[in-house]
């Protein structure tokens, strides 16, 4: 009987090899064969997938923005506090700060290449959209002041979680996970009584 491929995860398998190499030899050290050794698949295996080196660059950077959205997105879904959705979305172990330093190259990148900057609008936009989401939601809630211009609120909040995730990314000594949670907890402060989403 032949063995069945789940040509999708084969992909994710891919994208997060191509990422882990980014993020601890940098974008230059990508090479077809050294995503297919780290994925342990031939490099025809990875060809197979995507046509070029570009190809699963891209997918790297989907694969590490989309992992960061989904963890924060869950703990919103499960009513988590609002600290706890941002934590979920900042590096936290090993393979969160994989993500983030992918994040951090591909950041740096898309100001050289439209391409890029097309795609990190895209998810900047993503990222946005779920902030707003949550603000909404304590606005419906009266956790926050009428006259805060949301829109505004959900920029200030991901500019925020940026702020926090590049410098835990880079320097996990100095921010651990609580130092990250004191950052946030001090940011809602402003909102008093600090808020929860389902309170």
């Amino acid at each position: 009987m032949p063995k069945i491929v789940d040509h999708e995860q084969r992909r994710t398998d891919i994208a997060r090899a191509a990422a882990t190499i980014i993020a601890t030899r940098g974008i230059d050290a990508v090479t077809m064969v050294g995503i297919g050794e780290a994925a342990g698949m031939t490099t025809g295996a990875v060809t197979h997938y995507f046509e070029d080196k570009e190809q699963v660059i891209l997918a790297a950077l989907r694969w590490a923005d989309g992992a960061m959205q989904a963890r924060a997105a869950r703990a919103f879904e499960q009513e988590k506090d609002v600290v706890s959705i941002a934590l979920a979305a900042l590096p936290h172990d090993a393979e969160s700060r994989v993500e983030w330093l992918v994040w951090a190259v591909f950041s740096d990148r898309a100001t050289r290449s439209e391409t890029l900057m097309v795609e990190q609008r895209q998810r900047d936009e993503d990222w946005h959209a779920l902030a707003l989401s949550v603000l909404s939601d304590l606005a419906k809630k009266g956790h926050l002041d009428p006259n805060i211009d949301i829109d505004i609120e959900a920029s200030i909040a991901v500019a925020l979680i940026d702020g926090i995730g590049f410098h835990a990314a880079w320097d996990p000594g100095t921010w651990p996970e609580e130092r990250q949670r004191r950052a946030l907890e001090q940011y809602l402060d402003r909102f008093a009584p600090r808020p929860g989403l389902r309170d």
